[in-house]
């Protein structure tokens, strides 16, 4: 590989785990508060106390927008580090991805349509007591098998939903999110085609390195108001195994990049720099179609935290706590299955709550409930999310042994009908696939 690279297999590290495990909590207290303390998201009574927390860092805690570009970055990173290891074979990689993705989101949206059938809407009921009109949005089709099979692949996994981050030509084919069973998988179409992106980075990286950083300078360029900028920067980071060396001994310039990542990421709503609005309302095919100005600004904040925080010693140091480390491996199947527990479950036990308690305890006492019952599920779903795991491995695996077999027969057949050079000049054979992929 021609960037820097280490050559052992990379190690899995610790805290980024634990990074994606609060970025997944992030997006849980999200869509919690937005159900049962709506002035904490939307706009509330100037001069509230909730006006002065949307407005202050400590939103950032519950910022779930700005918590999915962190993702991206992440997957950028980790599978930069994966796809090196198995560049010859690069179809067995994507068809691996495809399944990695896509049974866990069949499964979550069969969860989601069990609640429907099961428990209807409470939400709406819930909404009028909580006074969240967000709660009471519908976020389903019809029920059947086509609709789940349609949203959980093709929406989800390949098309996206309109109006949210994608790829634009698709746009004629894709439903609006509010017919998806899980609103949130609108993320995983940008996570497929983000793994493309760092598939062809990674192959680039391995031919050349001038090649490499042409391919990386016009990625950026191209990409520089769209979500999947962060699976660029995860590359170059991955790239330069920035999350394994040791962190810098001043650790001045981390911090601000964290701090200003914050704000960047909590001021989004009101305010955006006239640069990034002037740029993201440009009308040119030169870049990719991108975001409005405040969602790009939350994906540019989102960088500058990640960035930041692999570099502080004393985060890597407290992201590796084993207990955060484990409970975080169970951020894909919280992310996934939050949003079915939200709205039947967790919304049955606040119309329940406020007719015992009040509406005061009620709106605290479905969000510390439905917390335990969303990490319950997440449990449970972790079967499934291993079972993706283990078969999109399996899967890889079975085809890189295909690919190696075929290579193999196409090298013994084209021996044994070689002509001795000495007869008939040098001969000409097909490359061998592996070595000059590895070369």
């Amino acid at each position: 590989m021609t960037p820097p690279s280490h050559s052992a297999e990379p190690q899995r590290l610790a805290y980024l785990e634990s990074i994606r495990g609060l970025a997944a909590v992030q997006v849980v207290l999200l869509h919690f508060f937005s159900a049962f303390r709506p002035d904490l998201v939307f706009e509330s009574a100037r001069g509230s106390p909730a006006w002065y927390v949307h407005l202050s860092p400590l939103s950032f805690l519950y910022d779930g927008h700005s918590a999915v570009y962190i993702f991206f970055v992440l997957s950028g990173y980790v599978l930069s580090r994966s796809f090196e290891r198995h560049l010859q074979r690069p179809l067995a990689l994507i068809s691996a991805r495809a399944l990695r993705l896509g049974l866990p989101a069949v499964a979550a949206v069969l969860v989601s349509a069990a609640v429907i059938e099961i428990l209807g809407r409470p939400n709406v009921d819930a909404s009028a007591i909580s006074g969240s009109e967000w709660f009471a949005s519908p976020h389903f089709t019809e029920l059947s098998m086509l609709s789940v099979v349609r949203d959980g692949v093709g929406n989800a996994l390949f098309l996206g939903y309109r109006g949210l981050p994608g790829v634009a030509f698709l746009a004629p084919w894709q439903q609006p999110i509010d017919q998806s069973f899980v609103p949130p998988l609108w993320t995983l179409s940008i996570e497929f085609y983000g793994s493309l992106s760092v598939l062809l980075l990674s192959w680039f990286a391995r031919r050349s390195r001038p090649l490499w950083w042409a391919a990386v300078v016009l990625a950026t360029f191209f990409t520089i108001r769209s979500a999947y900028l962060c699976f660029v920067v995860g590359h170059l980071l991955a790239n330069w195994h920035r999350a394994e060396k040791p962190a810098p001994a001043n650790q001045l310039l981390p911090a601000m990049a964290v701090a200003l990542g914050v704000f960047l990421c909590v001021r989004a709503d009101i305010w955006q720099f006239e640069g990034l609005r002037r740029l993201c309302s440009e009308s040119t095919f030169w870049l990719f179609p991108g975001q409005t100005a405040a969602p790009q600004q939350k994906a540019l904040g989102a960088i500058l935290v990640l960035t930041g925080l692999i570099h502080l010693q004393w985060a890597r140091s407290a992201l590796s706590w084993p207990w955060l480390v484990r409970y975080s491996r169970l951020s894909f199947p919280v992310y996934l299955v939050h949003w079915p527990i939200l709205f039947g479950p967790v919304a049955l036990i606040f119309l329940w709550l406020s007719g015992v308690v009040g509406l005061g305890l009620a709106r605290v006492g479905a969000i510390v409930a439905g917390i335990g019952l969303v990490f319950l599920a997440g449990l449970l779903f972790s079967q499934v999310d291993r079972a993706a795991l283990s078969l999109s491995r399996r899967w890889r695996e079975r085809l890189s042994g295909l690919t190696i077999e075929m290579a193999t027969l196409r090298r013994t057949t084209v021996g044994r009908h070689a002509v001795p050079a000495e007869r008939t000049g040098p001969v000409s054979v097909l490359p061998d696939l592996d070595r000059s992929a590895a070369a």
